[in-house]
């Protein structure tokens, strides 16, 4: 049975939507730990992204799945004030989501506001204590304001969670970077997998 030439065009266009939803945003995203409201980003248009999580959004106000789409949205277009204020609606419709916390966390970080993200992050580690990604981000702020010996501690509970997987890597080599701070390798952006 052959494909017809129509299939292989539905292939390409479902292999470009996941090339920008999916790698484009990690590769783009930078490499620096410390928060920054200027970054570059990549021009993309997130026009029809945002046009249609808002209709979402208007036709159900209290959808949290909605609400964190646009809020990762606007996260990768730096808009971190903006994504801040939906996560903050998505948190209010399922207070008890641990990856709630860990998006308003993260937002409140890349606001330069590192009280709040650890509140927030701590809100989620209450519900969730093996979630990775949240000790993954508490050790990066805990690194970011100069308590290593914290943010140690968070990166080891994220490896001992699972130290095979991509945030158990991640966790090891922060840990590995501290450990030698002239290794070459470079933090991961706090924002680790928006869907985790």
């Amino acid at each position: 049975m052959k494909f017809k030439s129509y299939y292989w065009a539905i292939f390409a266009a479902v292999a470009v939507v996941v090339l920008f939803l999916l790698v484009l945003p990690r590769v783009f995203n930078g490499s620096s730990s410390s928060p920054s409201t200027t970054q570059n980003h990549p021009t993309y248009d997130y026009t029809p992204m945002i046009e249609a999580y808002q209709d979402l959004i208007k036709a159900n106000p209290r959808d949290a799945v909605a609400l964190e789409g646009l809020g990762d949205v606007y996260t990768g277009m730096g808009r971190y004030s903006d994504a801040k204020d939906l996560y903050v609606k998505a948190e209010a419709v399922l207070p008890n989501d641990a990856t709630y916390h860990r998006h308003l966390g993260e937002a409140y970080f890349e606001l330069s506001q590192s009280d709040q993200a650890l509140a927030e992050f701590n809100k989620g580690l209450a519900l969730d204590p093996n979630n990775q990604a949240i000790l993954v981000d508490l050790g990066i702020i805990f690194s970011s304001t100069n308590k290593p010996a914290e943010a140690r501690k968070d990166w080891q509970k994220a490896v001992n969670v699972d130290p095979n997987n991509d945030l158990g890597h991640t966790a090891k080599e922060l840990i590995a970077q501290m450990d030698n701070p002239n290794s070459t390798t470079t933090a991961p952006p706090l924002q680790q997998n928006p869907h985790q």
